[in-house]
């Protein structure tokens, strides 16, 4: 899996599978805004050979629709990256297609991707995952940011206000984790309302298998030298929490961590009840928020009590 590190030392090439416009147009406002002389994005695949109109800063600019993804030049210190913007039927098929078949000379191997769409059958989210050697994010994530270097997905925002505001061109060392993708930019929005600033920012994903755990994403975190400071906001269901705890234990994880865990009010129910994401819901006592805000508690973490309380330990930080 390619690394941060590797991100920021590399040019980094997108191809965009289904046209969204709104999405498509946000990543090259950043482009722009990080000073970057030309958009990330080099191609659209739509079903049919054309060209699509988008704007870098004032310029109108063609962007090549394909059919199908052509041969696409190796370029020394260049990394090729996808948006899957299908729906999730076709999501399995045309990920694995991008993993399988872009192995040859003439079709270099992409070294990740988001996957935006949301109802991705299990079954397929878990062949995707057998698959995968590389940085893929999603299924339902609103994407990957490193900022001033890549914008993948609507992450942070999709007007150059939002860009703007949200300081996403100006790196630092505060990363952002989250299942939710709401709440990642709500995280993005604590963090730069603090006076800090990004080292990167992701959305795993809201479903039951990401491809991407938050298991892996706290060891991108761990591996990059520019994070100082995790921002995670999980909520009740599924054991990942404990799996962060355990890569603590083992010295695996070794940067500061400030973290909620949302969903207590399930609690006052006879049974829990299943909340937004299809993880949330707790089936079992140590899958409830409660439970493992307590496992964080002890092994050291920073973890609140409600999400004002969260705020003040952003504010705090240094």
């Amino acid at each position: 899996m390619i690394s941060l590190s590797q991100v920021r030392a590399s040019t980094n090439r997108i191809v965009v599978l289904g046209n969204h416009e709104g999405i498509i147009q946000s990543i090259l406002d950043f482009d722009y805004l990080s000073g970057q002389k030309e958009g990330s994005i080099v191609g659209i695949v739509t079903g049919r050979h054309g060209f699509a109109k988008y704007f870098f800063a004032r310029r109108e600019i063609l962007i090549p629709t394909w059919a199908i993804i052509p041969n696409l030049p190796r370029i020394h210190n260049t990394n090729y990256w996808f948006f899957n913007n299908y729906s999730g039927r076709r999501t399995l098929s045309s990920t694995l297609d991008l993993l399988t078949s872009n192995n040859s000379p003439l079709k270099p191997p992409f070294v990740g991707g988001v996957i935006f769409a949301e109802g991705v059958p299990e079954l397929h989210s878990l062949q995707i995952i057998a698959h995968n050697k590389t940085l893929i994010i999603g299924p339902a994530s609103v994407g990957l940011i490193v900022p001033g270097v890549l914008k993948l997905g609507a992450i942070g925002g999709i007007t150059p206000a939002q860009i703007d505001e949200g300081k996403l061109t100006e790196p630092g060392h505060v990363a952002v984790i989250s299942g939710s993708g709401g709440m990642t930019n709500e995280l993005i929005h604590v963090a730069i309302a603090a006076g800090h600033r990004l080292s990167f920012a992701l959305s795993y994903g809201g479903d039951r298998f990401p491809i991407l755990s938050p298991h892996d994403a706290f060891l991108l975190a761990e591996s990059d030298p520019e994070t100082r400071v995790v921002l995670y906001y999980g909520e009740l269901g599924g054991e990942d929490e404990y799996e962060l705890v355990q890569l603590q234990a083992e010295g695996k994880f070794t940067k500061k961590v400030v973290a909620h865990i949302a969903g207590t009010v399930a609690s006052l129910f006879p049974e829990s009840p299943q909340f937004g994401h299809a993880k949330a819901k707790a089936d079992k006592a140590k899958t409830t928020a409660l439970a493992k805000r307590a496992a964080l508690k002890d092994a050291g973490f920073q973890v609140s009590n409600s999400f004002a309380e969260f705020i003040r330990l952003v504010n705090k930080l240094k």
